[in-house]
């Protein structure tokens, strides 16, 4: 097996305060990692991931980006979620789109999620894919309403007589 080593872009000091001010989970582990192998200096990725609750695959990536990247290694903040910085409306800006078009849903008008589709393209400028819109519809809580479906071929007056001629409630013979 290969020893691990990074490359000192960091005193030992100075990666102590970083890891310890870390209040994310995975950057906190990340940063454990690289303290414990600059301090720890002689030993393998398996002996590390066992000292440290984590695998060994892990290690080994997180100190090739360490010593690849440098300081900035760690720059991409949290994980999941909205990014800002991708989104095409914000969400001040979506629940303005919303509530200028929710009296015309709530009044039956629209019929088709294109409508929306349409509105939210024309705000953002471009062509915006069917999933941002359902995806938005999810954001906001927005359900989907339809009537419940009904049989082409059915009969409403025998739906009737069978419900006013069948008994109220069911006891199995035992």
């Amino acid at each position: 097996m290969r020893i691990l080593k990074t490359v000192a872009h960091y005193s030992d000091g100075e990666l102590l305060k970083i890891w310890k001010s870390q209040t994310e989970v995975r950057a906190y582990q990340d940063w454990q990692i690289i303290y414990s192998v600059q301090v720890n200096l002689g030993k393998e990725a398996i002996e590390f991931a066992q000292m440290l609750g984590v695998k060994a695959s892990k290690v080994k990536a997180v100190i090739q980006k360490y010593n690849k990247s440098g300081k900035d290694w760690r720059k991409y903040g949290k994980w999941g979620g909205r990014r800002e910085e991708r989104c095409l409306l914000s969400l001040e800006e979506e629940k303005s789109l919303l509530s200028g078009i929710e009296s015309e849903a709530l009044a039956g008008k629209i019929l088709i999620y294109q409508h929306i589709k349409g509105v939210v393209e024309e705000r953002v400028g471009a062509e915006v894919s069917d999933d941002y819109i359902w995806d938005l519809f999810k954001r906001h809580n927005w359900t989907k309403k339809v009537p419940r479906p009904s049989h082409p071929k059915a009969d409403k007056e025998a739906q009737q007589e069978y419900k006013k001629n069948s008994r109220s409630h069911w006891k199995p013979n035992y």
